[in-house]
C-alpha cells in the first residue's frame, strides 16, 4: 500500500460535531475504522465516450441510467451488466438523470437548457420541459410521481406538474449557478439546493419562497442529497467537505472531513438512511455510517474522478461512474465489484 494511502486509513474518521473544525484534533480524537477496496481491473460498463455526469437506478434494481457528456444516456441490465439501449435526443451534455417510480419514465438534463422524457420501454422521447436560461444541472423528482425539480446556472430551480408538463414555481434567490436539488418530502412541497454562492436553500413551491439560507460551506456546493425520511440534509463541497443538516431545523449537526482530498461531487443516502455515499474528485468513493458518524470504507478503482453515485433499492450494491468514462457495479458489505456474468 503506498504511503498516500497509509495516510488516508490513519485520518479517515475524521468527523465532528457542528462547532469544531480542527483537522488535528480529529484525528487525535478518532480512531480510523476504513477498509480500503480496490477495483479489478475488466469489471467494467463501458460505451459512454466520454465524462459520466448522473446515474439513476430503477426502482425494481435490475436496470440502470446513465447520463453522460457524450450527448447520450444509456440503459443497462444490472443483473447481466450489459447494455441495453441508447437514448439520444440532447443536443449537448447530459448533466442529470432521475427514473420516475413507476419505472417506465425517466427525465434527463442537459447544456442544451431541455429536459427530455423518456418513454424507457420504448425508449423514445415523449415531451421537453423547457424554460431554463443556461443549462440544467441537476433533477430530482418527488416519490408520489407528480412534480419534478429541476435546477440549472441560470441561477433558478423550477418545479413542473408531470401531469400537464407545465412549471408550477420559479424559484429565485440564488447569486450564482445553482448545482443539485433534492425534495424535502414524498408530495413534492418543499425542497433543498446547493449552490456555486456557498450555500444551501431551502424551499416553499406554492409561496415560491425560500425559507431558509443553509451557511457554512467556504466553498461552492457541489452537492446535495436527502434522507428517506426527510430528516436530513447531506451537502459536499469543493474543498471536500460533507456536512449533515436537520432538515426541520436548517441546524448543522456534524461535519464530515479527511474523506476526500478532492471536491465532492456526488452524495446519495442508502435506502434506510443508515449510509452515506460520496463520490470525488479525488477518484475515490466513501461510505459513511451516518449514525456513527464515521467513515465505513474506502472504494478505489476509478482513474479519474467520480461523479455520479446511487445505491440500488435493496441497498446492497453501489453504483459509480466520472471521468474515466466507466461504471462500476460494487457490493456494499465485501467492497468487491461485481463480477460479469
Amino acid at each position: 500500500m503506498a504511503a498516500g494511502d497509509v495516510a488516508f486509513r490513519q485520518g479517515c474518521s475524521n468527523v465532528t460535531g457542528a462547532r469544531s473544525r480542527s483537522v488535528g484534533s480529529l484525528l487525535r480524537a478518532t480512531a480510523c475504522a476504513a477498509l480500503l477496496v480496490a477495483a479489478p481491473a475488466g469489471a467494467d460498463l463501458a460505451g459512454h465516450g466520454a465524462t459520466i455526469n448522473g446515474l439513476a437506478v430503477a426502482p425494481d434494481g435490475k436496470h440502470l441510467l446513465s447520463a453522460s457528456w457524450d450527448y447520450t444516456v444509456r440503459l443497462w441490465d444490472l443483473e447481466k451488466q450489459a447494455e441495453v439501449k441508447v437514448l439520444e435526443g440532447h443536443a449537448a451534455s447530459v448533466n442529470a438523470v432521475v427514473i420516475a417510480p413507476d419505472g417506465k419514465t425517466a427525465f434527463t438534463g442537459s447544456w442544451d437548457q431541455k429536459i427530455i422524457e423518456w418513454d424507457l420501454e420504448t425508449g423514445k422521447e415523449r415531451r421537453r420541459l423547457e424554460g431554463h436560461a443556461n443549462s440544467v444541472s441537476s433533477l430530482a423528482i418527488s416519490r408520489d410521481g407528480k412534480r419534478l425539480a429541476s435546477a440549472s446556472w441560470d441561477r433558478t430551480l423550477r418545479v413542473w406538474d408531470l401531469a400537464t408538463g407545465k412549471a408550477i414555481a420559479t424559484l429565485r434567490g440564488h447569486t450564482q449557478n445553482v448545482m443539485q436539488t433534492a425534495f424535502l418530502d414524498a408530495e413534492g412541497k418543499r425542497l433543498v439546493s446547493s449552490g456555486y454562492d456557498l450555500t444551501l436553500r431551502v424551499w416553499d413551491v406554492a409561496g415560491e419562497r425560500e425559507l431558509a439560507t443553509l451557511k457554512g460551506h467556504e466553498t461552492s456546493v457541489n452537492a446535495v442529497a436527502v434522507s428517506p425520511d426527510f430528516e436530513l440534509i447531506a451537502s459536499g463541497s469543493v474543498e471536500g467537505e460533507i456536512r449533515l443538516w436537520d432538515a426541520t431545523q436548517g441546524r448543522q449537526i456534524a461535519l464530515f472531513e479527511g474523506g476526500h482530498r478532492g471536491f465532492v461531487a456526488s452524495l446519495a443516502f442508502s435506502p434506510d438512511g443508515k449510509r452515506l455515499l460520496s463520490g470525488s474528485g479525488d477518484r475515490s468513493i466513501v461510505l459513511w455510517d451516518v449514525s456513527a458518524r464515521s467513515l465505513a470504507r474506502r472504494f478505489l478503482g476509478h482513474d479519474k474522478g467520480v461523479f455520479a453515485v446511487a445505491f440500488t433499492p435493496d441497498g446492497k450494491r453501489i453504483v459509480s461512474g466520472g471521468f474515466d468514462t466507466v461504471i462500476k457495479v460494487w457490493t456494499v458489505e465485501t467492497g468487491e465489484i461485481v463480477p460479469k456474468p
